[in-house]
């Protein structure tokens, strides 16, 4: 609580709420963890899934007594076919909010995302049709500006830290 001057020379008391620590502070919803994947290749293209009518990344549930690490393999192998070993995961990425309902229940999803590097060929994909995933595309960085306005922000987000960051290091 704060005692302000008025204009007529008398106090009033101003209520002063205190700002939220973060967001989970904001939002009262449960939350579900998730973990994905960035996926490049050797040709510095990147995978891409298409899903309920927008580009996507594989990502999915972090289940029991599974590492996010371990669960970001797992989504990205099991939504698109790529074999784990080939397969290497470089490094944390940066982490994404959104809501999402399931059985009539809205949720907040923090996802990990993660960069990994693929090492096969482009055509070595299976999209996971019982998740709804219709197609995996590797896609150029000189293509993505085509693909952006069918990309969730939180996906934009990642794929543009990614590529204003890490797409140029010489590996």
């Amino acid at each position: 609580m704060a005692i302000t001057p008025c204009d007529s020379g008398f106090s009033e008391i101003v209520l002063i709420k205190a700002s939220p620590k973060n967001l989970l502070d904001t939002v009262n919803l449960p939350v579900v963890e998730s973990a994905g994947g960035l996926i490049c290749n050797r040709y510095q293209h990147i995978l891409l899934i298409f899903k309920r009518g927008k580009w996507d990344m594989p990502k999915g549930r972090v289940e029991n007594k599974q590492c996010r690490e371990e669960s970001a393999l797992r989504e990205v192998n099991e939504e698109t076919g790529l074999a784990l070993e080939k397969l290497t995961l470089e490094g944390k990425l940066v982490s994404t909010w959104h809501t999402t309902r399931h059985n009539n229940t809205k949720y907040l999803k923090k996802t990990h995302w993660f960069l990994m590097r693929y090492d096969g060929d482009d055509d070595e994909t299976q999209p996971q049709l019982e998740e709804g995933i219709i197609e995996c595309r590797w896609v150029h960085l000189s293509d993505l500006p085509g693909y952006r306005e069918l990309l969730p922000v939180r996906i934009d987000y990642v794929v543009d830290f990614w590529h204003q960051n890490l797409a140029y290091i010489p590996r």
